[in-house]
């Protein structure tokens, strides 16, 4: 040992708060970069299930086999928006474009529940496709909405 500790030793630990204050300033970072791309991971959701709706279309009119593993394919985007909107309701609740994302959401479901229906029964699309139409035109609105929110 090299003696006791002197006050005027030259290796004092200055600012031995920086390093918990900068830990704690990434994670805030980190966790509002999610905030921040509250309107480009919507877009992207919309964008996602219109895409599966094609998907779904496409099959019926080339009157394809729609199974069961497809349907889980059709149902995890919604899975995944749904956890989207659970996530920021917290923050982002009286947003008219979580609002009317909702609606979009459920829309989809409403589709879903149809192409279900029409993969065991195998009756008109007429429905089916309004119903593609309809959840197109719902996806533009909330999308318009965004951007009158300015996201």
């Amino acid at each position: 040992m090299l003696g006791p500790l002197s006050p005027h030793r030259q290796a004092r630990r200055k600012g031995w708060w920086y390093s918990p204050v900068i830990v704690l300033l990434v994670l805030l970072a980190l966790g509002g970069c999610y905030w921040l791309k509250y309107g480009k991971l919507m877009r992207t959701h919309i964008d996602l299930l219109i895409s599966m709706s094609k998907k779904m279309s496409d099959l019926l009119e080339d009157q394809r086999a729609v199974t069961p593993n497809m349907m889980d394919e059709f149902s995890y985007p919604l899975e995944r928006a749904r956890d989207f909107v659970r996530i920021v309701s917290s923050r982002y609740a009286k947003r008219q474009s979580l609002q009317a994302f909702s609606h979009f959401l459920d829309t989809y479901a409403e589709l879903l529940k149809e192409i279900d229906r029409l993969r065991l029964q195998h009756d008109d699309t007429t429905a089916f496709r309004e119903r593609v139409v309809a959840l197109r035109e719902q996806g533009e609105r909330v999308k318009a909405i965004l951007v009158e929110e300015g996201l």
